[in-house]
């Protein structure tokens, strides 16, 4: 079919970020968000999420990752949002595929190390496709997917300023973010409201959106409540929940 060049501007298609990155320091209530969003299932690869009342499955390898996707696709794919929690330790689940892909090449057939020590550093490279490969296939199981990561936090010429990256190897965190559709930096903020920043504007923190609503915004996701507990607002960040 051949292609029409448009006469007029064409709306936005959709709203909502089909695949989001949340990353924040350790323990500042990542799991616990995810918790209140309802339909998504946290796929916990580091036993974080104990202390939550969830939609949740744990899983440490590789096979856990194939025999879940197969149950999803049986039961046709019912879940609205996939949390992989975290990417970070998803890496070291990945690892036995990457060395899998090494050792496929004529260079790596007869290395049986670790994947991270194969020489001239070839291994980051089977590494990085590992992971994508799982994510991908998770992806293909949901309508949206979220990738939570734990973040980097370094100081810069020993001033107070601070850095906040996505904590994963080589260029690793780079790929995925090229490919997120918004990268959110997830913290807490004095009132112990939960924050999740897109805000661009410092450039010492890899965040940023493409809907439109998210661009630069720093969203109020959890709001503390009088009686101490947390309100979540996860239509802020997917306008779709406001049509259900």
């Amino acid at each position: 079919m051949a292609i029409e060049l448009p006469t007029s501007k064409i709306p936005a298609e959709v709203q909502d970020p089909k695949r989001l990155i949340i990353f924040s320091k350790p323990k500042r209530g990542k799991t616990t968000a995810l918790a209140n969003l309802d339909n998504c299932l946290i796929v916990d690869t580091e036993n974080g999420s104990d202390y939550v009342t969830a939609l949740k499955v744990k899983i440490n390898s590789i096979q856990d990752i194939n025999d879940l996707c197969k149950q999803l696709k049986a039961a046709n794919y019912p879940y609205d949002f996939i949390a992989l929690d975290t990417i970070t330790m998803l890496e070291d689940v990945c690892k036995p595929l990457a060395l899998k892909l090494y050792q496929a090449t004529a260079a790596g057939a007869n290395y049986t190390g670790d994947i991270i020590n194969a020489p001239n550093g070839a291994g980051w490279g089977h590494l990085r496709t590992a992971v994508e490969m799982v994510i991908d296939k998770v992806e293909s199981c949901t309508r949206n997917l979220i990738l939570v990561c734990h973040c980097k936090d370094a100081a810069i010429d020993k001033s107070e300023l601070t850095i906040k990256q996505i904590d994963l190897s080589g260029k690793l965190g780079r790929i995925l973010a090229a490919k997120a559709d918004a990268i959110g930096l997830l913290d807490r903020d004095e009132d112990s409201n939960t924050i999740l920043s897109f805000d661009t504007s410092d450039k010492f923190t890899e965040c940023g959106a493409r809907p439109a609503h998210l661009k630069n915004a720093i969203i109020k996701l959890g709001e503390m409540k009088p009686d101490g507990q947390l309100e979540f607002h996860w239509e802020r960040i997917y306008p779709s929940l406001l049509e259900k």
